[in-house]
């Protein structure tokens, strides 16, 4: 990674002699290039170019993978400023003409675990889903875990090596805990109130239109702004990986829900539950094999590190397969936060006890259009072989595969 000065430290000497003889750049003659050398992109990079850098190097230098590494957040941070500036087509501008001291934003830079967080669906997906809170969960249970494993040093040991806590030591790990639980339960609550609040508003499209489930018109005019709205949506940032995740929520939950009130004793809505929990353990299991997966890769590159021999490029294709397993098993990680948000969601407003059983059963119907709408977004060419770039993970017959298509 180039290095330049100014205000983050990154400049090359041709910059200086830019800002020398000029004082306001262009967007073909930036007055420095450090951010743009920082996330490796060129100064006509696209939007989609400079969130396709950042999200490579966000794995490849996040600070939980280099944990060794004392400079690691503070690298990392710089990136995630670079990202900020970048990607927003004012910051850029100002960034072009200006340098760095003139182009942070009013109300300063966002946190990079943010950023980081944000690398799935973006602003726009934030009334449906909230704010996702992956990457600050981590980055927490690492901390917590660091903590204890400091304390742990002069804790002393049983025969079976378990910790012997004083009691108050235990009380106060006790008190911790409940006030950790306590925030993440409270931060839950108000994601989902406000989750249920847009849904309701969402779905009242169809409930305050339709004189009753089988409207042909207003469900025909409800199909068609959810599916346009799909369409707008799927163009963010792992846009139709996360409407089919949303969608299959909806579908699910609705579908329970209608089969609850017209089947004996509720035995439809029984069944559909059952499906959604197999689906649930299922995911899991996939997340953990990521996860389990990606550990691998990390202790690879430190194993070879310590022996000294890995050359420069087997070092690359080791961190490039740790950045695809990473994002891979964020994502899963993700999709089961959502997952679980969304089904709350739903059976609040599904289940809300101030409105009609009539109202609820409108609710249910548009619910299922929304979420059919989400399902049936297909990606296209550009978002397949964005998946295909990040997420892919090597195996011998994938390479087989590959090894095929070049002869």
């Amino acid at each position: 990674m180039a290095q330049n000065s100014g205000s983050t430290g990154f400049a090359s000497s041709s910059d200086h002699g830019a800002r020398r003889g000029r004082k306001i750049g262009t967007d073909e003659r930036p007055l420095e290039t450090g951010y743009y050398d920082l996330l490796a992109v060129s100064i006509d990079a696209t939007t989609d170019d400079i969130k396709k850098a950042y999200r490579r190097l966000a794995i490849k230098f996040h600070p939980d993978k280099n944990r060794d590494d004392p400079n690691a957040e503070e690298r990392f941070k710089e990136i995630a400023i670079a990202y900020q500036t970048l990607s927003d087509p004012v910051l850029r501008k100002k960034y072009n003409e200006f340098g760095p001291k003139e182009s942070a934003p009013d109300g300063g830079f966002v946190d990079p675990e943010e950023v980081f967080g944000a690398i799935f669906g973006g602003e726009r997906f934030v009334p449906i889903i909230g704010h996702i809170s992956l990457a600050k969960d981590m980055k927490t249970a690492l901390q917590e875990a660091d903590e204890l494993e400091a304390e742990s040093k002069n804790v002393q040991r049983d025969a079976k090596g378990r910790e012997i806590l004083s009691p108050e030591e235990k009380a106060r790990r006790e008190e911790k805990a409940r006030k950790v639980a306590a925030e993440k339960a409270a931060a839950r609550a108000e994601r989902v109130q406000k989750l249920v609040e847009n849904l309701e508003r969402k779905l009242g499209i169809f409930t305050e239109s339709a004189t009753g489930p089988a409207d042909p018109q207003v469900t025909e005019s409800y199909r068609t702004i959810c599916q346009l709205d799909a369409e707008e949506l799927k163009k963010e940032s792992y846009g139709a990986d996360l409407l089919h995740a949303i969608g299959f929520v909806y579908v699910s939950k609705s579908k329970a829900h209608l089969a609850s009130n017209q089947t004996f004793l509720g035995v439809g809505g029984w069944l559909h539950n059952v499906q959604g929990k197999y689906h649930v353990f299922s995911e899991t299991v996939s997340t953990l094999r990521s996860a389990i997966e990606l550990k691998s890769v990390f202790e690879q590159i430190q194993a070879a590190e310590r022996a000294g021999n890995l050359s420069p490029e087997e070092k690359r294709r080791l961190e490039e397969q740790a950045a695809e397993k990473g994002l891979q098993a964020l994502f899963k990680g993700t999709k089961l936060e959502v997952e679980s948000v969304l089904r709350e969601t739903c059976d609040r407003v599904l289940e809300d006890p101030s409105i009609p059983r009539s109202k609820a059963h409108l609710r249910a119907v548009a619910m299922q259009i929304l979420g059919d709408a989400y399902l049936s977004v297909k990606k296209d060419e550009d978002g397949i072989r964005e998946e295909s770039e990040y997420v892919k993970i090597e195996t011998k017959t994938s390479r087989q595969r590959d090894s095929q298509r070049m002869h």
